[in-house]
């Protein structure tokens, strides 16, 4: 009878043991939270163009002078903000179509406009299924035109901006990984950072085109994967008018016309990172048309209107950004110097006029930064201090929608930042 008792235990533990383990096969899910506590104080020796507050720096707002002379864009501006603390939570899931599956979702409190500032946002959220040497990504995270292992890690919130692309899209992205090439393709539109047109900022010009961006990257590595060589490039399409008009009310002659006419763009960039520990160096040039989705210079313009419905033809206007970064890291200190340059190379096509350009700052024909700074990490703690130096060349529009007669205006920028990473 003991024997039977000790048996029918052993039994039912045996089950409950199984149960359990049944149920962790069921749901092996883990979710791991992280992010970071920031704070930045920035001072502006001038007027600055930038997002969110003065947050976000891009270049010197150009002079407006006074009755007696004076620069009423000059002048010391102080700014401090916590909006770019963020949350994340890392998600790893069971496996999948015999693919090993994780996830994230990550957001900041950066807002999505300058009437949102403080607002909570979505910076990244997709699922990956992983089957080693090929991987599907489905959600929003960094456009292919952001290499996340190629950029500045500059202490202002710019990223080395309007130097290089910057976006965050909704994407469908396939990587397959062979010996030591990583080959990138991927579908995406437009979200927080969008294209530019007739009735302002909006993702609407895309999606009337009817096809979404389409992007393509190459990386290849070196050195224990140290070193890398990429290559990026997309092609869009845009929308900017569904409908034209021709005549008045008031005359009785007053038509609307359907308007079919899109402009196509694109992108092209190349990069480097050379990794000698602990020195690194870390360059990047891109080159197309229409980047303003990227927050960088350039768009497109009105080249034509048709004389019987009023429907425009576009132009895109061509730019060029390029930067390079040396750094220096050891025993939790980095030194490092960033140098960009930016310039306008002007429309395929004569333009119709000057104020039928759907550009950001027109009126910039070169631009060019110089950015040294320093950090120290104390455990999760981390202090740094930037001073960057942007000069623009303003000027007036040519037929091309080029930039002629220019004057540099330069601003300095110093910031110190704050974080505590948890």
């Amino acid at each position: 009878m003991k024997k039977l008792k000790t048996l029918l235990l052993l039994l039912v533990s045996f089950i409950s043991i199984s149960g359990l383990n049944a149920q962790k096969k069921e749901l092996p899910l883990s979710v791991k939270f992280g992010g970071y506590v920031h704070t930045l104080f920035t001072y502006d020796t001038r007027q600055m163009v930038a997002a969110r507050e003065g947050h976000i720096l891009l270049y010197p707002k150009n002079e407006i002078l006074d009755a007696a002379g004076e620069d009423i864009n000059e002048g010391g501006v102080y700014n401090m903000a916590v909006i770019q603390s963020r949350v994340n939570a890392k998600i790893t899931g069971p496996e999948i179509l015999g693919a090993k599956t994780n996830g994230m979702i990550e957001a900041e409190f950066i807002g999505n406009g300058e009437s949102d500032t403080n607002g909570l946002r979505v910076r990244h959220a997709f699922v990956n299924l992983d089957w080693g040497n090929t991987s599907l990504l489905i959600g929003q995270t960094w456009s292919p035109l952001f290499v996340a292992e190629v950029f500045p890690f500059t202490v202002g919130a710019n990223a080395g901006l309007p130097f290089k692309p910057f976006a965050r899209n909704p994407q469908v992205r396939l990587t397959h990984k062979t010996g030591n090439w990583k080959l990138l393709a991927a579908i995406a539109t437009e979200r927080d950072y969008t294209s530019t047109g007739p009735d302002g900022s909006s993702n609407k010009y895309l999606r009337n085109a009817g096809m979404p961006i389409v992007q393509g990257q190459a990386h290849y590595y070196l050195g224990k994967k140290k070193h890398l060589f990429g290559v990026s490039g997309e092609y869009k399409n845009l929308k900017p008018s569904l409908m034209s008009t021709t005549g008045s009310k008031e005359t009785g002659d007053y038509q609307e016309w359907k308007n079919d006419k899109t402009i196509s763009s694109w992108a092209v960039m190349g990069y480097f990172k050379l990794n000698f520990n602990p020195v690194t160096f870390k360059a990047q040039t891109t080159y197309g048309t229409n980047l303003t989705d990227v927050l960088m210079l350039g768009g497109y313009a009105v080249k034509d209107m048709n004389p019987v419905t009023n429907e425009a033809s576009y132009t895109g206007i061509k730019v060029m950004g390029s930067w390079a970064e040396l750094s220096y890291k050891k025993n939790d200190w980095e030194y490092a110097f960033l140098a960009g340059y930016s310039k306008n190379y002007g429309a395929e096509d004569d333009i119709a006029s000057t104020d039928l350009v759907y550009a950001r700052s027109k009126d910039i024909g070169e631009l060019y930064r110089l950015a040294p700074r320093v950090c120290k990490k104390y455990k999760n703690l981390k202090f740094e201090f930037e001073a960057e130096y942007t000069a623009a060349a303003y000027g007036k529009l040519t037929e091309k929608a080029k930039v002629k007669d220019t004057k540099w205006i330069g601003g300095t920028r110093y910031s110190l930042g704050v974080y505590y990473f948890f």
